[in-house]
């Protein structure tokens, strides 16, 4: 029995083959279909056939499909270079160019303004309040400017000022008394120097009729009577001498009631002082507590606390550029704290207000330089406070004030370093690591990133000092950071402005 050398059965003869089977006599001796598939079946391996014919057509139309499809792809340009030179696929990252700028270090925190040079102005007499200054036609209050000498407030003042009239009544006799004393003192010096003429004048005669007794010119009597004259000289001498002592005596008691008088003055007019409130100083009323009508009592004020003076004082005055901020900052931060520093000071208030509008450290700081007070640091303690870990610091000399209150809570930025000339990279853009923080430098040449271990300087509120490791100019990737390694190629999908 014929088969197939493939070994693959014969397909079934179509119609016209069946009647050319029948027409040709060499067709027609060739078995029928049922004889062939019964003597397969009989034969040996006729059913080991069977099952390898559908998996070696399989096998065949795979390799088929196979060559068309390299025959295709060979077909293709970009198929081709795909397959010469094959590229992974590149991180996207954001980068920044490394820049000369300013270098900020900034030390923040909370502080209590103080006043310097802060005057309580308070009643030292009981009384009801009749005058308060009046400031373009209303009555004085906080934040008005007031000049040194300036009346601000008066009491019921009418027995101060009846004892400084009597006090000047009294003042004017005692000088009174005092000229007349003068002028019987210069009476007395008077009687003195004629006492004393006519002393000299005595004796001179005397001594000539002494002369012209003994050369018996004159007689003794008239020699007595010279005598007697030159006694009478020297006792009304010595009566004179006492008259001016008496006249300064008299002198000396009107002097001294004079200052009796002035001091009596004096006293009077202290005791008005006590009713009036008059600036010591050139300052800016601070609290003011006090109304027209009002009584004042002295007992209101029994404490030299500051809240408590501030709530009770009639008026205090303190100057502004003498205002302070004390504050007191961890150990660790106020090491970078010197004098001179420059500082800014902002309310509390102002703070909440911008933070409650999403306001960043960046904006508030910029608030505090464009709309707070400007001033420095006076003092650094140098040790810590008890029973704490702070350390004490005072901002003083402040050239620009604004809405800053005694009592007032405030936030304090102090610029505890800065370099103008160093340079810069974003913060985000530095790594920590266990060798020290370190970034990614991009190779703009072959757009692949170096991993480059950084020294460090100031950092600043956005941004790095960096004393090694980027020189200016250098590209540094500030976003996609993460997925890297060094030598990792990369795609630069935004440079960013420099700091």
């Amino acid at each position: 029995m014929k088969h197939n050398d493939s070994g693959s059965l014969p397909s079934p003869p179509s119609d016209s083959q069946s009647s050319l089977n029948t027409k040709d006599p060499s067709l027609a001796a060739q078995p029928t279909d049922d004889f062939r598939e019964e003597a397969i079946a009989s034969s040996p391996q006729g059913l080991k056939r069977q099952v390898v014919w559908p998996i070696a057509a399989l096998v065949a139309i795979a390799a088929l499909v196979m060559v068309g499809f390299r025959v295709y792809q060979s077909l293709r340009p970009e198929a081709a270079v795909s397959e010469v030179a094959s590229e992974p696929a590149r991180i996207p990252v954001r980068v920044t160019r490394a820049a000369v700028g300013l270098a900020q270090q900034w030390v923040f925190d909370e502080g209590v303004v103080a006043a310097v040079r802060r005057r309580v102005l308070k009643f030292e007499d009981n009384g009801n309040i009749e005058f308060i200054a009046k400031v373009e036609g209303r009555d004085l209050r906080e934040g008005d400017t007031v000049a040194q000498g300036e009346l601000l407030a008066t009491i019921d003042d009418r027995t101060q000022i009846v004892a400084i009239e009597t006090a000047e009544a009294d003042l004017e006799v005692s000088i009174q008394s005092h000229n007349q004393a003068e002028s019987a003192l210069l009476q007395a010096q008077a009687n003195f120097d004629k006492a004393q003429s006519d002393l000299n004048l005595a004796e001179t005669e005397l001594v000539r009729y002494q002369s012209l007794y003994e050369g018996g010119a004159v007689a003794a009597t008239d020699l007595d009577v010279e005598a007697n004259d030159a006694d009478q000289a020297r006792a009304a001498l010595r009566v004179a001498e006492q008259d001016i002592r008496a006249a300064e005596d008299d002198v000396r008691v009107a002097s001294a009631q004079i200052e009796a008088s002035q001091a009596r003055l004096r006293e009077a007019q202290v005791d008005l002082e006590d009713t009036q409130l008059v600036s010591p100083i050139d300052g800016v009323v601070a609290y003011i507590n006090i109304r027209e009508g009002e009584y004042w009592d002295t007992q209101r004020i029994n404490s030299n606390d500051l809240d408590n003076v501030a709530e009770t004082a009639p008026i205090v005055i303190v100057e502004p550029q003498s205002l302070e901020v004390e504050l007191e900052l961890q150990a660790d931060e106020a090491q970078a704290i010197r004098p001179g520093q420059q500082a800014y000071a902002v309310l509390e208030e102002d703070v909440s207000t911008a933070e409650a509008a999403g306001v960043s450290n960046n904006n508030l700081l910029a608030i505090a330089q464009a709309e707070g007070s400007q001033g420095r640091v006076f003092s650094v303690s140098p040790t810590q406070t008890p029973g704490g870990r702070g350390v004490e610091v005072s901002i003083r000399d402040f050239q620009l004030v604004r809405s800053l209150q005694v009592g007032g809570r405030v936030y304090i930025w102090i610029e505890a370093a800065n370099n103008p000339n160093a340079v810069m990279i974003p913060l985000g853009s530095i790594q920590p690591g266990e060798a020290g923080p370190y970034a990614f430098v991009v190779d703009e040449a072959t757009g692949t990133v170096e991993r480059r271990q950084l020294e460090v300087g100031i950092e600043g509120l956005n941004g790095m000092e960096i004393l090694s490791g980027i020189e200016p100019g250098e590209l540094v990737v500030t976003d996609g950071i993460n997925r890297l390694v060094d030598g990792m190629q990369i795609e630069v999908v935004s440079e960013e402005a420099s700091l």
